[in-house]
């Protein structure tokens, strides 16, 4: 029996779940993608990430639960190609098509005037190489002609598998910074990907799974809270002195401390006893690989039935 849909904005997987041989690949997956917001989905090789977005796409089928935009399934939307932009394989297109001859095809099939296809050549930066046979292509050209085919009608939402796979730096940052502009017009991402920072750089959301089961979300701003914090002083010794006058756990690094405190309350002290900083900042940059790691490993055991909610 499927699950009643509900008016939900955005996306919303409900209890989706898909077993091959016996085993949960994708197991009771239940989350929501915001509108107007990038979801980063996180999870290491085999966790579920891509049979949890190719049930999406309806491209696998689920046996229990669904998937639904806008509070309507994909099948019931009155023009699922034109709502819904999927970045899944950048290798299932036919080799011996032009580029402009793929984008063609779409437009065609998603009755699409000529100019969408010029807009979405121009977009991906595939202007000049649109006579190019698909075969002869990189990875990471194929990787833009797939970006290309999904914001070829327009969409309200992206689904997207590892879209900067293959892409070269510039490439990668034009990805980042379009994500950011289509959610800031209100649009709904939806992203996997393994580079973490990359992600934490354009997720506003984020998601993870391992082993078929979701075992912590949260905002991307709570995955990167620190209680750490990097300071430096004229003089370390008397920065150091403060620190164990407060009670404050620290190491030293060089130069620099590493204090288990808010840089406010660190400020704050300094000035008391005249100490004069050099460099004072929260230490995020690893936090959210830290909270990866520690929830993905093999200390972790997703059988439990205890999973951690990051709020």
């Amino acid at each position: 029996m499927g699950l009643a849909s509900e008016a939900v904005a955005g996306i919303s997987f409900a209890g989706v779940t898909k077993a091959y041989a016996g085993r949960n690949v994708v197991d009771s997956v239940s989350f929501d993608c915001p509108p107007g917001s990038i979801t980063g989905f996180l999870g290491p090789n085999g966790a579920g990430k891509s049979t949890t977005l190719r049930i999406a796409a309806g491209l696998t089928r689920a046996d229990a639960g669904e998937v639904l935009f806008d509070g309507r399934r994909r099948e019931d939307l009155e023009s699922p190609g034109r709502t819904i932009g999927f970045v899944l394989d950048p290798t299932a297109l036919h080799p011996g098509r032009s580029l402009q001859e793929t984008l063609k095809l779409n437009a065609m099939l998603l009755d699409l005037p000529h100019s969408a296809v010029a807009e979405a050549l121009s977009l991906a930066g595939l202007e000049t190489v649109r006579k190019k046979r698909v075969g002869s292509l990189s990875l990471g050209m194929r990787q833009r002609l797939v970006l290309g085919m999904a914001l070829l009608a327009g969409p309200q939402f992206l689904v997207m598998d590892e879209p900067t796979n293959g892409l070269d730096a510039d490439g990668a940052l034009w990805v980042r910074n379009y994500l950011k502009h289509f959610s800031a017009q209100g649009g709904t991402v939806l992203l996997s990907s393994h580079l973490l920072r990359d992600m934490q750089a354009v997720a506003d959301n984020i998601v993870m799974i391992d082993r078929g089961r979701i075992v912590a979300a949260g905002t991307a701003r709570e995955f990167s809270v620190s209680t750490s914090t990097k300071a430096a002083a004229v003089e370390p010794d008397r920065l150091a002195d403060v620190c164990t006058r407060r009670g404050w756990t620290f190491h030293l690094s060089g130069r620099e401390l590493y204090i288990d405190a808010a840089p406010e309350d660190i400020s704050r002290a300094c000035l008391e006893h005249m100490v004069v900083l050099t460099h004072l900042s929260n230490v995020t940059e690893s936090a959210l690989e830290e909270k990866f790691l520690a929830l993905t490993s093999g200390e972790f055991s997703s059988r439990n039935n205890t999973l951690e909610q990051i709020r």
